[in-house]
Parts: structure tokens; sequence; C-alpha cells
């Protein structure tokens, strides 16, 4: 196959998996840390989020490598999950623009445990320690593994996700 034909076929590739991927729901969450460079907190929104194994329980973050956060996560060695709720729509753009880093904590609705921020009204808040790394492309696998689970205060509402590019409310269907 020729290197055209190849950039070709991944670049249709990548448009069909963004596209199919657009269809599948994911719930979304603020990763967070404090960076040890400069005792800053630091995050990003994150729909990459999976738990991995209930035995250790552990949870894997996936992150682009551009990203600020990225290289805080790195030199920490620790993030917490931040599962938001439909009550936290307005956090989700703070944490998406780069041009807003410096807002992103600025609020009161952040608690802090071992010096790492969290959402004390998050549907709940999961502590790692990341123990295993992965890059693959323009990502970075962390899997962490869980020192502590917060639960919300029942205040975030429903499950916030994420589907065809909108929020979308994650709930159960009745019946």
């Amino acid at each position: 196959m020729s290197d055209t034909k190849f950039a070709e076929t991944a670049a249709a590739l990548s448009a069909g998996l963004k596209s199919a991927m657009r269809r599948m729901p994911g719930a979304v969450a603020l990763i967070t840390t404090r960076d040890p460079a400069n005792d800053q907190p630091a995050g990003l929104a994150a729909s990459a989020v999976i738990p991995v194994s209930m035995d250790p329980p552990s949870m894997l973050i996936a992150i682009n490598t551009s990203a600020s956060a990225h290289a805080a996560i790195e030199r920490a060695g620790r993030y917490c999950v931040n599962l938001l709720g439909t009550t936290h729509t307005d956090l989700v753009g703070l944490f998406s623009n780069s041009a807003l880093r410096d807002h992103r904590f600025a609020s009161g609705e952040w608690a802090y445990q071992d010096g790492i921020p969290y959402l004390p009204g998050a549907c709940s808040s999961i502590f790692c320690e990341v123990r295993t790394t992965l890059v693959h492309g323009t990502h970075e696998l962390f899997i962490g593994e869980v020192y502590d689970v917060r639960g919300g205060s029942g205040e975030a509402g429903n499950p916030l996700g994420w589907l065809e590019g909108d929020f979308a409310q994650l709930g159960r269907l009745s019946g």
C-alpha cells in the first residue's frame, strides 16, 4: 500500500472511530492532582475513565500527552477521578478550556485530601496512586490503584454523561 493510500485509510478509520464513539455514552469526570513541581492543583475534563479491576481496586484514565495536566499527573503519581453530576456542567467548560486554567479551582467547591483537590459534591471521588502506565499514540494510559473513595452528597443530581458531542443525563430506565 502506498504512503498516500495508507494515510487516507488511517484518516478514514480515525474519522469513522470518532463518529462511532460519539454514539457511545460515557461518564464525564474531572481528573485532578497536585503538581509537585509548583505545588499547584491541576486537572482536566475526561470521559476516558474505566474501572479496571476490583481486586486490586483500580481505575484507568487516558490522558492526551499534550494536556497540561498530563505532566502534573506523571510527576505526582496520584490522581482523583471526580465523577460529575448534572449540576456540574459549568465546571466541564472550565476544565476543557486551557485559557481558563487559572480559574479551575477558584470556586469554593473544592476540598483537599493528601493535597489533591476533590469535589465533595461529585457523584463520587476516587483517589488513585499510579501503578502502571502505557503510552499509545497521542495518549498515556495511567492505571491507578484506588486508595480511597468518597461518595457525593447527593447534590450532584443524576450522573453526567457525554453523547454525540454534548451533555447527557445518565440514569436508570424505569420499568
